[in-house]
């Protein structure tokens, strides 16, 4: 399967940073990431007892750490004294968990973050907003990711300005459900939520009729969990805009050598 080198470049989104080496939502997953060429990078983020945002996946601490703590019931301070990096290995031993604000200062100037909302909380996403607007990030390259539609609407009525795509992991196939169904479903859902575009788990089911119904409605159109890539190569070949992965370096590799060998 050839790549269309007349479409747009794809983004390429370190999922957690370059999650695959360095411990997840870490700056030295972020900047790793960087330096395998990562357009993007996607962190997961909470807001604090004490009013800060931090980068972390899970509501607590359990699995990147050995002290299971809630993360919205702590201060940066409770949280700042957890190893978040041992677990990756030995060099990465005294990794702490980062605010939005230290990952935004090891961001290149010509580089972007995708920013998943896991704190629904109104308040959350109002202190973003004070982040954002203090910080030196230009808004086209930040995207505000969520899975909780109510989510998704808050933040695009607080952010207006910075794209937002509802985040969606597609569970009808595995319930044997009709496509067109599911299509109808998803585009439905997403007429109400007044955002930019979807993120969507990289499945079978996405093909040209799912993306044409994107498009006619002026929305973006964004996969994650791509790792394969052959389905790279398949959601590049439909016009993507971004892909999610945990290995940008590898996947950038394999997408080049792909089109070289079919342009020879």
């Amino acid at each position: 399967m050839q790549i269309n080198t007349n479409k747009k470049n794809t983004i390429i989104v370190a999922h957690r940073g370059a999650s695959y080496a360095a411990p997840e939502n870490t700056i030295p997953s972020f900047e790793l990431a960087f330096k395998e060429d990562a357009d993007f990078i996607e962190g997961d983020f909470w807001l604090t007892k004490d009013n800060e945002i931090v980068c972390i996946h899970d509501s607590n601490t359990k699995r990147v750490s050995n002290e299971k703590i809630k993360v919205q019931s702590s201060t940066l301070s409770e949280l700042k004294k957890l190893d978040v990096g041992i677990w990756k290995g030995d060099q990465y031993k005294g990794t702490t968990i980062p605010t939005i604000q230290e990952v935004f200062n090891i961001i290149p100037k010509n580089k972007g973050i995708y920013i998943e909302i896991k704190d629904d909380r109104k308040i959350f996403v109002e202190k973003l907003r004070e982040i954002i607007n203090q910080s030196k990030i230009q808004n086209e390259k930040i995207r505000i990711i969520a899975f909780n539609p109510n989510t998704v609407r808050l933040a695009k009525d607080i952010l207006p300005e910075i794209k937002t795509y509802w985040l969606f992991e597609w569970y009808f196939s595995k319930k044997k459900c009709l496509k067109s169904l599911a299509r109808r479903r998803l585009m439905q859902t997403l007429k109400t939520l007044n955002c930019d575009g979807i993120d969507v788990n990289a499945a079978p089911y996405i093909d040209e009729k799912l993306v044409k119904s994107l498009r006619e409605n002026n929305l973006d159109f964004c996969a994650y969990d791509v790792d394969k890539v052959e389905d790279a190569i398949r959601l590049i070949n439909l016009g993507i805009d971004s892909i999610t992965t945990n290995s940008p370096l590898k996947m950038k590799e394999e997408i080049k050598k792909n089109n070289s060998r079919n342009i020879a």
